[in-house]
Parts: structure tokens; C-alpha cells; sequence
């Protein structure tokens, strides 16, 4: 995974590039930020780097105190997770909060996403709550291989994958809630038809949908680790 770092360039926040790289590094995840090019307006190299990351962290930590105990935060580390949330489909995001910084407010409050509390007296806590955060993230954007069956639907479907009207969704079982369908490709790869759906948790089972024409064949919902999914006309 690429994870981009959204934090404070200055010494302050130091301890990010001392402790939170390493800890993504030691999740199997590359680091990706915009310290070259910061400042001003979201540069479009920064744009361009949150949209090809798999997930966003953003520190929003200590700029200016603007009353006792309270202070204004980076006005591009919002922005990038703006950046990340703004996206179809979303990236999936976290911002960590110092104690005592006033709430970017705007989308990134009302999106009810999770946030990270931070204080300096407890940064071991803070790093606790990244690594489970970073787990999380592995587990939105891990890719799951699956096949289509039987052959003689297949053999069907394969005949219209060029209809201009061919669409093929997942729709994936969450703690029993239904999320809404995603529209994902179908690759047709010797002889036989997969797909690949992002996202997919342990626990979690999918239901795939193919309509072309007016057809629609339809899979009940299904384990990701099932063979081949069978869908039905």
C-alpha cells in the first residue's frame, strides 16, 4: 500500500518522520508526503500523489495559538484530506488531531469519519492507535481475485463484454448491512471470466450482479474464497 503523510514540515513534528515512517515501512507500506513541494495552495504534484495512494493520514497538529490552549492547525494538511475524502471512489482516510486544535470543520467534520486524539505526554498511544488504523486500511484495500461461474453463463457473458450496456457490480454483506453496489470491471482471462473487488474483510461475503442488454444474471451472496461464484440468468 501507499500511505501519504499529511503533517507539519517543521521541528515540531519531527516525531512523525522519526517514528510514524518507520511504522508504516514496517507494515509492508510505502510513505508517500508533499514536503518537497508544499505551500500555498495544494500544489497538483501533492494532488496528483494523494490520488494514486491507497489510504491518507493527516496530522492536524499545532500552527498558531489564537487564544489560550487553542490553535489553528495547517491549512494543506485539511486540504489534503479533503483532497482524499473528495474522491470517487473515497480514499480512505484518517486525520490525527493534537489536543488543543481547533476542528477544520466543513466536510472533514461532518463526514463522521474516525479521528486519532493526540498528546504530546502520550505519543506511545498515539502510535498505537496508527498502527490499528494502519491495519484497517489493509483491510479496505486489499484486492480479492474471484471467478465466475457456471461455464454456461459465463459462455454467455463473455459473448457481450464489448455491449456498450454491459455493467457488472459487487455489492458487499457488511455486519449484516448491505453496502451499495460498486460498479467493478470483468476480466476475461483463459477461457474463463474474474473480477476484482477491493475492500472485502474477513468475515465478509459479496454479491455479484451482470446486466447487459436487459439480461442480468445474479450471484447469491457468496464467501470470497468460494471457487468460483456462480452467478444465475
Amino acid at each position: 500500500m501507499r500511505i501519504f503523510l499529511g503533517y507539519g514540515y517543521n521541528q515540531r513534528d519531527r516525531w512523525v518522520e522519526d517514528y510514524v515512517f518507520p511504522l508504516v515501512v514496517a507494515f509492508g507500506c510505502e510513505v508517500v508526503h508533499g514536503k518537497s513541494v508544499y505551500g500555498g495552495a495544494l500544489h497538483d504534484e501533492v494532488t496528483k500523489a494523494i490520488r494514486a495512494s491507497d489510504a491518507v493520514i493527516g496530522f492536524t497538529t499545532r500552527r498558531e495559538s489564537v487564544a489560550p490552549g487553542r490553535y489553528r492547525t495547517h491549512d494543506w494538511v485539511a486540504h489534503e484530506l479533503l483532497t482524499a475524502h473528495s474522491q470517487d471512489p473515497r480514499i480512505p482516510w484518517v486525520e490525527v488531531r493534537e489536543e488543543g486544535v481547533i476542528s477544520p470543520g466543513g466536510i472533514l467534520d461532518s463526514a463522521g469519519a474516525q479521528r486519532i486524539d493526540y498528546r504530546e505526554d502520550d505519543r506511545a498511544g498515539c502510535l498505537v492507535k496508527i498502527a490499528q488504523a494502519l491495519r484497517r486500511f489493509h483491510d479496505l484495500t486489499h484486492v480479492t481475485t474471484i471467478r465466475l461461474g457456471p461455464t454456461s453463463a459465463v459462455d454467455q457473458i463473455s459473448a457481450l463484454l464489448d455491449d456498450p450496456s454491459f455493467a457488472c457490480t459487487c455489492e458487499i454483506l457488511r455486519s449484516d448491512f448491505p453496502q451499495a453496489p460498486r460498479r467493478i470491471p470483468v476480466f476475461p482471462i483463459r477461457g474463463s471470466l474474474f473480477v476484482r473487488v477491493r475492500g472485502v474483510a474477513e468475515g465478509e461475503v459479496v454479491r455479484i450482479t451482470v446486466s447487459v442488454g436487459g439480461r442480468i444474471w445474479r450471484s447469491n451472496y457468496e464467501w470470497v474464497d468460494t471457487v468460483d461464484i456462480q452467478v444465475k440468468e
